[in-house]
């Protein structure tokens, strides 16, 4: 199991073992009997850092295009290096689908991690001084102070938004009220300037100190009526934290296998969409489905409302066709294949002339029981459904 599944996780151990053997083990046995085959299976993190130099270059030779990057540290015994960071991307073609570009491992999050990852995505994902991109994060200081040192994520190369749901979220932490979130989240995700505004207004007329706290941050950064289309009415990193969540059980386990199930999982998801993009193409649909459902959306209500629409410019003045880049109602009204190479056992990998060793300044996990995160749940983790029933109650 563990080698077909490297994150098969401690709940399947304990099922697995009632369906065949039908009796029931603890979850402390079940923790130690899974460490250690995965230890029998990928080896100890130490092993597998001196093993990750040839995995990664076998990866590349089997797979041109994959782009792999180092920052070691010297030691005091020739040819040999400690693991400091390491960088991979894969190269699929993205079909109009969400991709998942490149994976970094680092000690921590912090000013020189995020600068040195920012740095390794610029050189070889923008390495032209036109490459345009948009970068949206929560507003952690140390990926704000970064960018400064990347001009290719400055504008006019680049600029940096913030996660709407996470603006939403700070806001709600320090007011506590469900009704000024829910005002929040409409200002952001408006398109039109004025109706912008008017919320804003119906903000400051509940609360002045919520309402500055909100001019205080860069509209550009957090707005859709002030993006300039950037974003394309991307407004949260939801699509990153899916692919988060795909990969979360790859965290607990050696570089490896970490670093096998970041491949596997993307040739897995990439093969599923450019199915996806092959039924579209043979289906003459030159948009993917999310777009093309939108057009016909517009198509449907073409006629309803009189706005200004400039079709040399890809404008309207409802504002809708600049900030996601789809004809709105009003414009309509006027007028991969890639194959991945798979990857073998570790008997056919290349020899390489660099010794990796794991920095024994970065814990390694020792001893028995659950693994116990280090991540601090947050107001996004707690669901608001029950809290906007509870503030309508009282309303009523």
């Amino acid at each position: 199991m563990v080698r077909q599944d490297p994150a098969y996780d401690i709940k399947f151990v304990q099922q697995n073992v009632k369906d065949r053997f039908g009796f029931e083990i603890s979850y402390h046995k079940a923790c130690q009997s899974l460490k250690a085959a995965r230890e029998q299976v990928y080896g100890t993190w130490e092993s597998s850092v001196k093993k990750l130099p040839r995995f990664m270059a076998f990866l590349q030779k089997l797979n041109p295009g994959t782009v792999v990057e180092w920052l070691n540290l010297d030691t005091d015994r020739p040819g040999v290096q400690m693991l400091h960071y390491v960088f991979w991307a894969f190269r699929p073609y993205a079909n109009q689908q969400v991709l998942p570009l490149a994976f970094a491992l680092v000690d921590e999050e912090s000013l020189a991690s995020w600068r040195w990852f920012l740095q390794m995505l610029a050189k070889h994902l923008l390495p032209n001084d036109d490459d345009r991109v948009c970068l949206i994060s929560d507003r952690h200081s140390g990926l704000i102070s970064a960018i400064n040192y990347v001009p290719a994520f400055k504008f006019p190369r680049g600029v940096h938004r913030f996660c709407l749901r996470h603006v939403c979220s700070n806001f709600n932490k320090k007011f506590n009220n469900i009704r000024l979130k829910d005002l929040c989240w409409r200002a952001g995700a408006e398109v039109n300037a004025r109706k912008f505004e008017r919320i804003m207004t119906e903000i400051r007329e509940l609360n002045e100190e919520a309402y500055n706290w909100l001019e205080m941050i860069d509209k550009t950064q957090w707005t859709l009526s002030h993006d300039s289309g950037w974003r394309t009415g991307i407004l949260t990193t939801n699509m990153s934290e899916c692919v988060n969540g795909v990969l979360k059980g790859a965290r607990r386990l050696p570089i490896v296998a970490i670093v096998q199930i970041t491949f596997h999982r993307s040739v897995r998801y990439f093969l599923e969409r450019t199915t996806r993009c092959h039924r579209m193409l043979n289906a003459n649909q030159e948009w993917a489905d999310f777009a093309f459902r939108i057009f016909e959306a517009r198509q449907a209500e073409a006629g309803s409302h009189t706005y200004v629409v400039k079709l040399k410019h890809k404008t309207c003045s409802c504002g809708k066709w600049g900030t996601h880049g789809i004809p709105c109602s009003h414009a309509i009204q006027k007028d991969i294949s890639r194959r991945f190479e798979p990857l073998y056992g570790e008997e056919y990998w290349d020899p390489v002339d660099i010794e990796l060793v794991h920095n024994p300044a970065v814990r390694v996990r020792r001893g028995p029981g659950r693994y116990v995160s280090t991540r601090i749940p947050n107001e996004m983790d707690r669901p608001q459904a029950r809290a906007r029933q509870q503030y309508q109650s009282r309303q009523v």
